[in-house]
């Protein structure tokens, strides 16, 4: 079989993987997609949601409402590096010290 012949065959014609959205019966999503009608159990996970599946679509609230959430999850995970730096740095300074102590004798 050569390469030419390959060119003409559709891999994946049909979706490989059926999405399904369950909700258990115990549980009621806090909002659902305005376009897709997807359950979500955090607005925020909707917000990414719509950024990721439908940003074509999306009013200029919905992209301000993007915007926010990819602020605060920049300043989140800039925290999280800073006390991860910081904990590393601790960390490395406290057994610094403790073995000039046990040298030190």
């Amino acid at each position: 079989m050569t390469a030419g012949q390959l060119t003409d065959v559709d891999l994946h014609p049909e979706p490989v993987t059926e999405y399904e959205y369950d909700v258990p019966s115990d549980e009621e999503p806090e909002t659902t997609c305005p376009y897709c009608g997807r359950p979500f159990r955090v607005q925020r996970y909707a917000t990414y949601h719509l950024d990721v599946a439908h940003p074509d679509e999306l009013s200029d609230e919905e992209r301000a409402a993007v915007e926010d959430v990819r602020d605060d999850e920049e300043h989140e995970l800039f925290t999280f590096h800073v006390k991860a730096a910081v904990s590393v740095f601790l960390t490395y300074f406290l057994f610094t010290f403790i073995y000039a102590l046990v040298w030190a004798g």
